[in-house]
C-alpha cells in the first residue's frame, strides 16, 4: 500500500466548537467541514502538493458528509481520509470521523462519513489536467506504463483488484 493512501488526524474538540449562540451542547455541524479541511491540508503537505509543484495545485471540487451522531466536548476526534478512486484529473476520497472520547484512548465511535473529490489544476489556465504519475504513486498503486485500464473513463487508473481480474 502506498505511504499516503490513508491519512488520519486527531483533533481536540472543545467549547470553541459549539454553536456561537450555545443553542446546543454538541459540536456545530459546520465544524465537521473544518475538521475535514484540516485533515486534507495535512495530506496535501504529506503528499508534497501544497505549493511544492509550481504552477499546479489540488482543488477540492466536491465534499459531502453524513452526520451519524453528536460529539460533545471535551473530546478527541479522528478524521481519516482514504483514496478510493483515481481518475485522469480527479482523486476521490472517503472520509470517516470518529469520536475517541475525552482522552483520545476510547474505542472509535463513528460520528460521520463522507466523500470528497480533488482535481489537479494548472493555475495559469484554471483547468483540470491529469495528475502526475509520480504524485499518484504516493497514494495509489499505479499500473505499469502502457497498461490498458479497465474503466469507463479511458484516463482513469483502476484499483489493483480490478486490474487483476482482467489478467
Amino acid at each position: 500500500m502506498p505511504q499516503h493512501h490513508v491519512h488520519a488526524l486527531r483533533i481536540d474538540v472543545d467549547e470553541r466548537d459549539l454553536p456561537e449562540d450555545r443553542f446546543t451542547d454538541h459540536v456545530n455541524n459546520a465544524r465537521y467541514f473544518a475538521f475535514t479541511n484540516r485533515c486534507f491540508l495535512g495530506w496535501y503537505r504529506a503528499m508534497g502538493i501544497r505549493g511544492d509543484i509550481p504552477g499546479f495545485a489540488a482543488f477540492m471540487v466536491r465534499l459531502e458528509y453524513d452526520f451519524l451522531r453528536e460529539v460533545k466536548p471535551p473530546s478527541v476526534i479522528e478524521c481519516r481520509i482514504q483514496v478510493e478512486r483515481v481518475g485522469r484529473t480527479s482523486l476521490e476520497h472517503s472520509i470517516a470521523i470518529s469520536d475517541l472520547g475525552v482522552d483520545g484512548t476510547g474505542s472509535p465511535v463513528p460520528v460521520g462519513r463522507g466523500r470528497a473529490v480533488n482535481v489537479w489544476v494548472e493555475r495559469a489556465t484554471g483547468r483540470a489536467v491529469p495528475w502526475p504519475r509520480d504524485v499518484v504513486a504516493r497514494c495509489w498503486t499505479v499500473p505499469a506504463e502502457g497498461h490498458t485500464e479497465p474503466s469507463s473513463d479511458p484516463g482513469s487508473i483502476a484499483k489493483p483488484q480490478e486490474r487483476s481480474r482482467q489478467s
